[in-house]
């Protein structure tokens, strides 16, 4: 256990140790989620069928499947272990290569996918992407009280951004846009196997996490939607792996490579704000492990960046539309939409922000008075019912958690009517090829969170001075504001596949230190058998 090490002495011994608690504080919330995640996982799963219109379902899965599929994956990853154990001198050039061979593997596929799929954007990745063409012809008509971007401010730092590529590539671009995101899948991959490389020094772990990245089903299906998912994991897993850095190295060049990071991160995507509070905790204990505030000044550098480039923007379009910012709808209303029921299904999206917005005039005052009143008489009605509320928030977690491939069938299935759908496109989306990936997303995603659960867990039992260090728990930080932010949010699967990619960085730690216990097992057994052997050959040679 963290807490059976020795107790320094003095003032930074004692807040050393008070670091130390609180990293182990961490570690039994991190126990909970991924518990929770893989009990359930292995469980059940929710199916997206090929009829869009009809909402995922539970389905109950094959808990000994699912477990058999992870023994069979520890196994490889065992003898995997051993055979590399062999070729000591050259672990890391095999690394290298197989880091090189899952670049190559994600930009020749990615582009193959891209190239011709045949999606278009609707509903707000249309919207956002409008903007930003509108506002290249200074049309700000969307910025006004009541207009989309007026409406979602949120939206402002994606449509600048897509100003910028719409620039350079022409309106409405959304191959250069899909384009984009596959070369963001390879930073994505370097920036994990960076941060690994930081937390542990063998080869092993960043070759499992190679294979996992290219395996990553869901976060390639969504390659070609025009939104700012992919953007937002792939600068945040830059700044995960800059701020790792900076803890073990202490090099200002990190920091300015985090808060730029953090800042194009939170453009994207304003959900980036659970990372930075994440950042926030994870600087401190880096400041209670150093027994220095340096961290916590960088942290706070990073943080300021990412809020200081949002504000920015909002300075910039206010200037240049001539309509005012901070009038879009209020937060309170997404999260008394997130706690109603519609039709059976907790928190799902229904419009309730935007009609009770429009009825108050879009005015936030009036609005926000509304929004706290249903919130306080619904909290009330869920504690006369307990049972209920118990009900309502687990399948709400499960709904979000649960379907393997987050909904990137259905985000990206909105085809172009113009345009040619090859046989694969129509057999992923509407054929037999859509159930045999959904299936093996399905125990991929059982797997994940089962290996993040064995690391949650193996860090407990065992000190790690590796994991320690604060800057290492940044991610699963994340997860857990994730995990509890779902809850009170829209429902919807893809606002968590972020997360779920964080806890792809960890899966390679669990797995691999499974893979080394078996490892060490099979070495002793073999071992103690060459013994015997060699003592029965003793004997029959006298």
């Amino acid at each position: 256990m963290i807490l059976q090490s020795d107790t320094p002495v003095g003032e930074n011994g004692r807040i050393r140790t008070l670091g130390r608690i609180a990293i182990y504080i961490l570690q039994v919330c991190l126990l909970l989620v991924t518990a929770f995640l893989a009990y359930q996982g292995v469980r059940f799963s929710f199916y997206s069928s090929t009829v869009y219109e009809q909402p995922i379902y539970e389905l109950r899965d094959s808990t000994f499947a699912h477990l058999l599929f992870l023994g069979a994956v520890c196994l490889g990853a065992a003898l995997f272990y051993k055979i590399l154990e062999r070729l000591k001198p050259y672990q890391e050039k095999i690394c290298t290569g197989v880091l090189i061979f899952a670049a190559v593997w994600l930009l020749t596929l990615g582009f193959l996918y891209v190239r011709e799929h045949p999606y278009y954007p609707v509903g707000d990745q249309l919207n956002a992407t409008a903007g930003a063409a509108y506002a290249r012809q200074e049309n700000f008509l969307m910025f006004d009280r009541g207009g989309y971007i007026g409406l979602y401010e949120q939206q402002k730092g994606l449509v600048f951004l897509y100003e910028i590529l719409f620039t350079l590539f022409g309106d409405f671009s959304y191959r250069a846009v899909s384009g984009i995101h596959v070369c963001l899948s390879v930073v994505t991959l370097v920036s994990g196997y960076g941060f690994l490389k930081i937390a542990s020094k063998k080869p092993f772990y960043r070759i499992l996490y190679c294979g996992m990245m290219m395996l990553c089903m869901p976060y390639f299906l969504y390659l070609p939607y025009a939104y700012g998912d992919l953007p937002s994991i792939a600068f945040s897993s830059v700044l995960f792996w800059a701020l790792a850095a900076y803890g073990k190295r202490a090099k200002k060049r990190y920091i300015a490579i985090g808060a730029v990071s953090a800042a194009l991160a939170l453009l994207v995507r304003m959900n980036i704000l659970i990372v930075l509070i994440a950042v926030a905790i994870g600087m401190i204990l880096l400041a209670v492990e150093k027994g220095s505030l340096r961290p916590i000044l960088a942290g706070l550098c990073v943080i300021l960046a990412a809020w200081g480039s949002v504000r920015a923007v909002d300075a910039m379009y206010e200037w240049r539309s001539g309509y005012e910012s901070g009038v879009g709808i209020p937060s309170i209303l997404w999260v008394a939409m997130g706690l109603q029921e519609t039709e059976g299904n907790p928190g799902v999206y229904n419009r309730y922000q935007q009609s009770v917005f429009e009825e108050c005039g879009f005015e936030q005052g009036p609005a926000k008075e509304i929004g706290k009143e249903y919130i306080k008489d619904r909290l009330r009605e869920m504690l006369n019912y307990p049972g209920y509320t118990k009900d309502f928030f687990v399948k709400k977690v499960k709904m979000q958690w649960l379907e393997p491939l987050f909904e990137s069938l259905y985000a990206t299935g909105t085809f172009d009517d113009e345009a040619y759908v090859p046989w694969w496109a129509g057999s992923l989306y509407y054929g037999k090829l859509h159930d045999t990936v959904w299936k093996a997303a399905n125990y991929y995603q059982s797997m994940i969170y089962l290996a993040a659960f064995a690391f949650v867990a193996g860090s407990l039992v065992k000190r790690d001075r590796r994991t320690e260090n604060g800057t290492m728990w940044i991610p699963l930080i994340a997860v857990v504001g994730g995990f509890l932010f779902s809850m009170i949010w829209e429902n919807q699967c893809r606002y968590v596949l972020p997360y779920y990619v964080y806890l792809v960085m960890y899966a390679p730690l669990g797995i691999g230190r499974i893979a080394e216990a078996v490892s060490g097992i099979g070495t002793r057994i073999t071992g103690k058998s060459r013994e015997e052997d060699t003592e029965e050959s003793a004997e029959a040679a006298a």
